[in-house]
């Protein structure tokens, strides 16, 4: 579309895609970057038709995942060269070319270009086959981008991103480039915020030309967000992101005309139970919901619902053993299936395959913890010795069971590639020395719920009734996808509310999609507003307003932000108005102005200077914003994250009270001489 508005719209970030889990994020990132490749292939053989700016994606997560700053990609890579394998943040992020499915080596096909302030990813094709190879694309490799720094200077066309990552919008002021911000480029490095470490201008160095800055035209904000699994956006979480959804939508409007353009909002849910008051709540929209009911429940012309006899589908199987532990249920559940399954594989070979690998879903990672342990000891003797007894087993085999794994919050993020991809792996009737064999037991949290797709997987253990039913539905869809799927559900005898679920198990099932909980989220609550309002104040203070942008302007509220703190007063109140009710605006007028008023107050007391954190070798700084946990929340407490709003309680637990035995310390003794002992 080129120029409109006065704004550039050939490059910047034109779609943000919002995720509410790491694994999921990290799942669609490395599909969403086939997609961008293919773009960028068209774009290069008609760079007349789609401009000279490279389509690219940019993965925009948490700090342990991706690197902060281009120096902290270098000595990531650095250590993979080394055989240093840490689990912090790495550039990392694909495991293979999304391209071409070449192998990704970090240490050979990551090259960090500190001059450039850039890291490249390259295709791993020996041959430079690839059009993403050091052979074919020496200057940019795959179109990714995944150090925030390197994001903030390149915006890319569309950006992956958490919902988490938007609470970091209040104490970062290089995001605004995110949302088109920015009138200065660096030829060198990119765009150049009031605060970055870049003048614009340098002297030749190397085979690098010299260069000056340049103004350039203000780029166009996001015309489209993809909100991912919108039925997560519920509870405290979707309180905090409707809330921050203010300032995001604010910096992502623009006008023509007169008239303001908002970003299209598509939001994808498991539910449409509320669907319209939770989409007003949380994007202040109108609902159209795709694709329509139509008159016939079974065909509405975008989906046909299918027979089992011709699509199988799922077979749901409840087990309640009364009596019996539930680890001993457990226990035999789960050599039952692995070695039934090994039964199949021997007589029917690769077509058993779906149903060899269990996967095991649990609600806390306390009972998943207890299944491992039971999972390497029990059910692997168990699986191996099933037919060396007197008793008969028709249908069982004996089955080595080798590898038990898991996909939970434990893991971290440098092996969950690694994982899914050997979740890919099939069985097969024997193994090479050093081939990567296939999971036998995989255990999973709600992790597994969302976003992980392996076709191949058949078979399922639910360990007790989820919480709620959209887990329920979410989880046990990720099996027969491709193939007939069986779920087991093990309800314990002792707990009412899996007993009832039991006697109600083929009903609860036939009427399951009606039992779907309807979602919650009251950003403009009272409570609410204590603890993001001041997140999303400053968030529309600091990266809209070139005075306000940098650490320093903190202290610019009194002399040159107070037309910007009253619009900011504005868009919070009216906002709350239109979402929930006059009452509302009026709470959060107030609160505001409270606010406000404080931040004036601090920047006006004497013999220091007001920022909105404290930096290294600035020490008459005094931080204006504090973090959640070390001390008493209060008006300028502005969390880290969206899930920040409930800290944890440290617990520091005593033993020596409850033991007979001396506690291995004793407290100092001061002696006479002034010494200790």
């Amino acid at each position: 579309q080129g120029d409109m508005g006065g704004l550039d719209g050939g490059r910047g970030v034109a779609v943000i895609m919002r995720y509410t889990l790491r694994l999921l994020t990290l799942q669609q990132f490395q599909r969403a970057t086939t997609l961008i490749c293919a773009m960028e292939v068209l774009r290069r053989t008609e760079p007349t038709v789609w401009g000279d700016m490279p389509f690219t994606i940019g993965l925009w997560v948490g700090q342990r995942v991706t690197p902060h700053t281009t120096e902290e990609s270098h000595a990531a890579i650095e250590k993979e060269r080394d055989g240093k394998y840490g689990t912090g943040s790495t550039p990392a992020q694909l495991t293979s070319c999304p391209w071409c499915g070449a192998e990704i080596a970090p240490g050979r096909e990551i090259r960090v270009d500190r001059d450039l302030g850039r890291t490249f990813v390259y295709c791993g094709d020996k041959y430079g086959r690839c059009e993403f190879s050091q052979a074919k694309s020496k200057n940019l490799g795959l179109p990714v981008l995944v150090v925030d720094d390197e994001i903030y200077r390149h915006p890319p066309s569309m950006l992956i991103a958490t919902v988490d990552k938007f609470a970091m919008m209040a104490r970062r002021g290089q995001v605004r480039t995110l949302f088109g911000n920015a009138n200065r480029e660096c030829p060198r490095h990119g765009l150049l915020w009031p605060e970055a470490d870049c003048s614009g201008n340098h002297t030749k160095k190397r085979t690098l030309e010299a260069v000056k800055a340049r103004v350039i035209t203000p780029i166009r904000p996001p015309d489209l967000i993809i909100q991912d699994e919108f039925h997560l956006i519920s509870g405290p979480l979707g309180t905090m992101v409707g809330l921050y959804e203010t300032a995001v939508d604010e910096l992502s409007t623009w006008m023509i005309d007169g008239k303001a353009i908002r970003p299209k909002i598509i939001a994808s849910t498991a539910t449409v139970r509320k669907a319209e008051e939770q989409m007003n709540n949380v994007f202040l929209r109108k609902v159209s919901v795709f694709p329509p009911h139509g008159i016939d429940v079974k065909d509405n012309f975008f989906s046909v619902q299918r027979s089992v006899e011709d699509k199988p589908g799922r077979l749901y199987m409840g087990i309640c053993s009364l009596g019996s532990s539930r680890p001993a249920v457990m226990i035999r559940v789960y050599v039952a299936l692995l070695t039934g399954a090994q039964s199949l594989f021997q007589r029917f070979g690769p077509a058993a395959d779906p149903y060899m690998t269990v996967v095991g879903y649990f609600n806390s990672l306390r009972e998943l913890g207890g299944m491992r342990r039971l999972a390497e000891d029990d059910v692997q003797t168990r699986a191996y010795r099933v037919q060396m007894s007197d008793v008969k087993r028709p249908g069982l085999s004996q089955r080595s069971v080798r590898i038990v794994d898991e996909l939970t919050s434990r893991v971290s993020n440098k092996e969950i590639p690694k994982k899914l991809g050997q979740l890919e792996v099939k069985f097969k009737p024997t193994w090479e020395k050093g081939e990567t064999r296939a999971i036998d037991i995989v255990l999973a949290t709600n992790m597994l719920s969302v976003g992980v797709d392996v076709n191949r997987i058949g078979l399922m253990v639910v360990n007790g009734q989820p919480k709620n039913t959209a887990e329920y539905i979410q989880a046990t869809s990720r099996v027969g996808r491709s193939f007939p799927g069986l779920v087991c559900t093990v309800l314990t005898w002792s707990r009412p509310r899996d007993l009832s679920h039991y006697e109600t198990f083929e009903h609860y099932h036939a009427t399951f999609y009606k039992h779907v909980e309807a979602q919650s989220v009251t950003p403009f609550a009272a409570r609410a507003l204590d603890r993001g309002l001041t997140g999303a104040m400053v968030s529309l203070l600091r990266l809209k307003n070139d005075s306000m942008n940098p650490n320093s302007g903190a202290q610019s509220l009194d002399s040159s932000g107070k037309e910007e703190a009253l619009r900011a007063r504005k868009v919070l109140s009216e906002r709350a108005w239109k979402v929930k009710d006059k009452a509302a605006r009026t709470t959060a007028n107030n609160m505001t102005a409270d606010r406000i008023d404080l931040w004036v107050k601090e920047s006006v007391k004497p013999g220091r200077r007001l920022g909105y954190e404290t930096e290294r070798g600035q020490g008459d700084l005094a931080a204006l914003l504090k973090k959640p946990g070390a001390l008493a929340w209060d008006e300028f407490t502005v969390p880290m994250s969206m899930r920040d709003v409930e800290p944890g309680v440290q617990l520091i637990m005593d033993a020596s009270k409850h033991s007979s035995e001396p506690p291995p310390w004793k407290s100092r003794i001061k002696k006479a001489n002034g010494g200790d002992t």
